[in-house]
């Protein structure tokens, strides 16, 4: 379980560095803090939707959803390039946001739990 938990973390450490979305350009660093907390609620929704099984099965095989996410944020990352938003300013925005999240089951509020206790960048 830890091991699924640091690769959340880690995953975390990108999308907050990052912040945007592919499904439309952002106009702030705002902008790319509320997309980036979108594609993080997509990420903990499917997260909540696999089994214990299925979550300790990652290590071993990478969910498609992991794949897209990626992708995800390395076009939200070029989004707040583009903008001139610096890490300070997005983990800021990005920790203020945290309480939009939501989780239905128990690995999703275990991230959700993880990003407030530990922080985005830790």
């Amino acid at each position: 379980m830890r091991k699924f938990v640091i690769l959340i973390a880690a995953l975390g450490l990108v999308a907050a560095a990052c912040g945007g979305d592919d499904a439309g350009s952002a106009g702030s660093c705002e902008d790319v803090a509320d997309q980036a907390i979108d594609a993080f609620q997509d990420v903990i929704d499917e997260i909540d939707s696999m089994t214990l099984e299925e979550a300790a099965a990652m290590g071993e095989e990478e969910p498609a959803f992991i794949s897209d996410m990626e992708q995800r944020f390395e076009e939200l990352e070029a989004q707040a390039d583009s903008l001139g938003c610096s890490d300070a300013e997005m983990e800021e925005l990005f920790v203020a946001r945290l309480d939009n999240l939501t989780a239905d089951g128990f690995l999703g509020e275990l991230m959700i739990e993880e990003f407030k206790n530990q922080g985005i960048f830790e």
